[in-house]
């Protein structure tokens, strides 16, 4: 339900508003809803305290250092919403690499137009999310707890 309200009534104001778009992703054969992910393209200010120096050298590629205060400033691509619908049969059942493959090409492509090359998300605080974004490629930069959710999510950040 919490998936369907946001598709229905926020993903499209969203949309009108140019502010995210969200990709519904469909069965080639019967149209079967898959999956969806949204992508916004947002300011960040990133600490760079906790960053290693690898880290910090590919930063400096795609955002400002603020030497007075140790921030990162950057445009970057947030994902955020991601899902797939499990309600759909195991053989037609898109995979989450599958799904973010669609993600990063999408991405790669609007890279190429108007440059960037930072994504970065919030996952709730779940093994199995955390584990699949890690293998994904993503790393984990922060957390943060929502009192409106009273969830505590795990912040991650890539680079295209």
């Amino acid at each position: 339900p919490e998936i369907e309200k946001f598709i229905k009534e926020r993903a499209i104001d969203f949309a009108k508003r140019r502010l995210s778009i969200t990709y519904l992703v469909t069965d080639m054969d019967g149209g079967e809803f898959l999956g969806y992910f949204t992508l916004p393209h947002k300011a960040i200010l990133l600490n760079g305290e906790g960053f290693s120096k690898t880290m910090q050298r590919k930063l400096t590629r795609y955002s400002r250092l603020d030497k007075q205060t140790g921030n990162y400033m950057a445009s970057a691509f947030l994902l955020a919403q991601f899902g797939k619908n499990y309600g759909v049969d195991d053989g037609k059942r898109i995979s989450g690499a599958n799904l973010m493959e669609l993600v990063r090409d999408i991405l790669v492509d609007v890279q190429r137009r108007i440059g960037g090359g930072i994504v970065y998300l919030d996952c709730e605080d779940k093994t199995g999310l955390v584990a699949f974004y890690e293998k994904e490629g993503f790393n984990r930069f922060d957390e943060r707890f929502s009192q409106e959710d009273d969830q505590k999510y795990i912040q991650f950040m890539g680079f295209l």
